[in-house]
């Protein structure tokens, strides 16, 4: 079991895809120094090692996201990111050193309607490269795939694959639910990408309700507003708050709870044991 919190760090994008489940927020941009601090300062306070997995809106749109690297490594803690690798790889770089040996995942995410698969991959290369030289470290790219694209992102996964890159489909998703794909192209996404998650799964959830599950305790997400809450289902209907880090008012529960939701989406607590009877090795998707 491995204690995680999903940080939103930054509620705003530089991309504008259509597809996008966060959608930008242009009043959730980065947090104030202030607020920065006292996020920092709550989480420092946690106990036991965790890993955090810094992500958006884009992250990298908070200068000092370097420097929160290297703040939660210096406690130990593992550190991961997702982003979509638009900023300069200077910065990328910063931000790898400054987790040296405590990074964990590097996760980045292709979007055709902003970049182009060459600069893309070129750029995720160079950060795979970069990577080489730590122990934990794991880089993988992942896609989302639009109805009407699924032969494209197959055909995406082979480029980047031959190019010794990890590449992990994700299907569409609207209000939380995975989109319907025409029959011609669901047969595709079995094809081409089962091998991957197991038949038909990849984002779209698993039916766990009544499971005892260690959100709430050992997993939380973080809003960019700095609301803490167990998980994204409980998110989504408000329920499970437990408190805002910019508030120092984080108060985790003492232990699992059974899960209330029909579907479980939330990967994270999926592939760290959280979720009693339901072991990481059921999934394929990097951790």
């Amino acid at each position: 079991m491995r204690a995680t919190v999903s940080w939103n760090i930054v509620g705003g994008c530089n991309y504008r895809c259509s597809y996008c489940v966060q959608k930008h927020a242009p009043g959730l941009g980065a947090p104030s120094d202030e607020e920065l601090e006292a996020a920092l300062t709550t989480l420092e306070r946690l106990e036991g090692r965790w890993e955090f997995k810094i992500s958006g809106g884009e992250p990298f749109l908070l200068k000092r996201l370097p420097e929160v690297a290297r703040r939660l490594a210096a406690r130990g803690h593992l550190v991961s990111v997702l982003t979509n690798l638009s900023a300069p790889t200077r910065v990328l770089f910063e931000f790898i050193d400054a987790a040296g040996a405590q990074l964990r995942t590097f996760s980045c995410s292709l979007h055709r309607e902003e970049t182009t698969e060459p600069e893309f991959l070129e750029k995720a290369q160079a950060i795979k490269a970069r990577l080489g030289a730590l122990p934990r470290a794991t880089f993988v790219v992942n896609s989302v795939i639009v109805p009407g694209q699924v032969e494209t992102v197959a055909a995406s996964r082979a480029r980047f694959e031959a190019a010794g890159l990890k590449f992990y489909p994700q299907v569409m998703r609207q209000d939380g639910k995975a989109v319907t794909y025409e029959p011609a192209e669901e047969a595709l996404l079995h094809e081409a990408f089962d091998d991957l998650v197991g038949p038909g799964q990849m984002n779209r959830g698993y039916a766990l309700k009544g499971r005892l599950c260690h959100a709430g305790a050992k997993y939380f997400i973080i809003h960019p507003r700095g609301d803490a809450f167990a998980c994204y289902p409980g998110k989504r209907a408000r329920e499970g708050h437990l408190g805002n880090v910019f508030a120092g008012t984080l108060t985790l529960r003492e232990g699992p709870q059974p899960c209330p939701y029909e579907v479980c989406p939330c990967t994270v607590p999926q592939n760290r044991g959280l979720i009693e009877g339901f072991g990481s090795a059921a999934l394929s998707e990097p951790d």
